[in-house]
């Protein structure tokens, strides 16, 4: 029907897993200007691969996190929001 969501998703679920998405970036807004791959993530014990990869790919979507090949770094809005201390 019209103004129906055609998704059968929740909003949360489209949105990913957000547990493993905080602790992605709260852990490279920590190492920030360092930069890291999805591999030393996993290391880390962040999550498991499909989780990472995931969670990676919806920050990136979202302009949180910029990749530069296999390194990745929180953008610039990522680190202002940081600083703006709103959450």
């Amino acid at each position: 029907m019209l103004g129906e969501n055609p998704s059968p998703l929740s909003e949360d679920d489209e949105r990913g897993d957000k547990k493993t998405q905080r602790a992605i970036l709260t852990f490279l807004m920590g190492e920030f200007p360092a930069r890291h791959s999805e591999a030393s993530l996993w290391w880390m014990g962040l999550g498991s691969t499909d989780d990472l990869d995931e969670a990676i790919k919806m920050l990136d979507l979202v302009g949180l996190i910029w990749r530069d090949g296999s390194a990745l770094v929180p953008t610039a809005a990522a680190r202002h929001f940081d600083w703006l201390e709103l959450s």
